[in-house]
């Protein structure tokens, strides 16, 4: 049963040029529980009265219960985009949930994150949540350096558990220069695909020994199932959410 959430505004955070991050309290009810991976249905004012409803996958752990934290992309022009342009803190927001089956699923097999820009949002509260008790590495796709964001949050978590890897995926750029030594392990050249290919692929690896997670726009996902299946792996290890 979905249920309706007030909540107010209490942080507004630019992480790039068009990836934002928004902490919303919970004012009536005063909490929430979702499983990591559980999206929000935002209800957006319009000049007819009605509300519109959009689709945000929530980015903070399911210990945090009176809050709860969105990644969201700014679209020119976009219906919720210019809603959330104009959002100030203390702002009312609207929203229903939660919902969706994009969660992670109990298996022997390691898992493996294929995402996009702000299709790391369920994979972030999934990170956050608990701690890896099985090997889970993550492909983040951004087109440039600056486009990169939650850099050093994904770094300490890498750090702290063993079994989390991730590398930031660079489609656009044609070298690493830029970024600091120290760094340059986290980052690849190329699409998500290629740094599974460098990575995974390229190494002593089966591919049925994984699940995947994809989460991305709808091209993407259906691109990228298309291409884990050529591979060999097999529906039933091949979860999605598509925005």
């Amino acid at each position: 049963m979905l249920i309706n959430y007030k909540t107010t505004l209490i942080e507004k955070r630019q992480l790039t040029a068009d990836i934002f991050f928004y902490r919303f309290k919970l004012v009536v009810p005063t909490a929430i529980t979702f499983i990591p991976g559980q999206y929000l249905i935002l209800f957006v004012p319009q000049e007819n009265g009605e509300k519109a409803r959009r689709l945000y996958s929530i980015a903070s752990p399911n210990i945090l219960t009176n809050e709860f934290q969105l990644l969201v992309k700014l679209v020119p022009n976009g219906c919720a985009s210019s809603y959330f342009e104009k959002l100030q803190i203390n702002n009312e927001c609207e929203f229903q949930g939660p919902a969706g089956m994009f969660v992670l699923r109990e298996s022997q097999r390691d898992k493996i994150g294929l995402v996009t820009g702000t299709g790391y949002a369920p994979i972030r509260s999934m990170l956050l949540s608990q701690p890896m008790t099985k090997n889970f590495t993550l492909f983040l796709g951004v087109p440039t350096y600056k486009d990169t964001f939650l850099f050093e949050e994904l770094k300490q978590l890498s750090e702290k558990n063993s079994y989390f890897k991730f590398y930031m995926c660079l489609s656009r750029e044609q070298n690493l220069d830029m970024i600091p030594e120290t760094d340059k392990k986290y980052f690849l050249l190329g699409r998500i695909t290629n740094g599974f290919e460098q990575k995974i692929l390229n190494t002593e690896y089966s591919i049925v020994n994984s699940d995947f997670y994809l989460c991305s726009g709808r091209e993407v996902v259906e691109s990228l199932k298309e291409y884990l299946y050529q591979k060999g792996a097999q529906k039933e290890q091949v979860y999605f959410e598509k925005f």
